[in-house]
């Protein structure tokens, strides 16, 4: 690997780039089709007949019909953007972070230092608030991409049980994570060891270890799904996940 982390950083910032742009000037279907040429949902009835239709088997044979001919039709032109624009805004993250740690090679990187607790509290606070930003952005950019089928249900239903969700998420973040502060000691080395050689050590090690895995699974999911405001808050929350696990190393070893 190059010793110098920016540099890696941002190649894949310009890949990330060139992938959007290959993408951005793709056509969004194929040859000779368009969203025009998709199945319209259109019943020319009599008013009696129409609501007898609408219960018969008809509805449910154009809604295959019409996604049928959506997956047949479009192009890779989404995959393009959201991967690309994903791989983009996740490598401007991290190179927004390194200069203002001031890390440029792997050395610099082992010997970075963690915030204060009261700034973790703050960031933490922080990225949910962007998520609720994220959630709207996430939804309102893909119906105007026309992602969604012109007969789906609304996306204030997704908006609202996302939003419900998030409040929860945020209040059991805090309800765990704010006690689990505590007992850390910071700042430490971002990547300091964790000592195991106690059961209480290892327990917090095993907890820790299997919350960042998953923190880190669901960045790459917003990554490669191209959601913009969200991978932010994925890193930062995958980057607080790791101060915890360095405040306790440091704790585990003063005592």
């Amino acid at each position: 690997m190059p010793k110098n982390v920016q540099s890696v950083f941002l190649g894949l910032l310009l890949v990330g780039a060139t992938a959007w742009l290959y993408g951005f000037f793709m056509p969004a279907f194929i040859a000779g089709k368009s969203l025009d040429d998709l199945p319209q949902l259109t019943y020319h009835l009599d008013p009696a007949d129409k609501a007898e239709k609408l219960q018969s088997g008809r509805k449910t044979d154009f809604r295959k019909a019409y996604y049928a001919a959506d997956k047949a039709w479009r192009t890779s032109r989404n995959t393009w953007l959201d991967t690309g624009s994903g791989v983009a805004i996740s490598s401007l993250t991290v190179l927004l972070f390194l200069p203002a740690g001031r890390v440029r090679t792997l050395a610099q990187l082992r010997r970075q230092r963690t915030i204060r607790k009261t700034r973790f509290i703050v960031w933490l606070n922080l990225g949910w608030g962007l998520l609720y930003v994220s959630l709207n952005w996430y939804y309102h950019y893909r119906s105007g991409r026309f992602d969604y089928a012109p007969f789906a249900d609304t996306i204030a239903i997704p908006l609202l049980y996302g939003q419900l969700a998030l409040l929860v998420g945020w209040l059991l973040s805090n309800a765990v994570l704010l006690p689990a502060l505590w007992p850390a000691c910071l700042p430490a080395l971002l990547f300091g060891r964790l000592p195991l050689d106690t059961w209480q050590a290892r327990l917090v090690g095993a907890v820790l270890g299997f919350l960042i895995l998953i923190t880190i699974l669901y960045a790459v999911l917003t990554i490669i799904d191209g959601d913009h405001l969200t991978i932010p808050v994925a890193l930062l929350f995958v980057y607080l996940l790791l101060v915890l696990r360095a405040g306790y190393g440091r704790a585990f070893s003063n005592r």
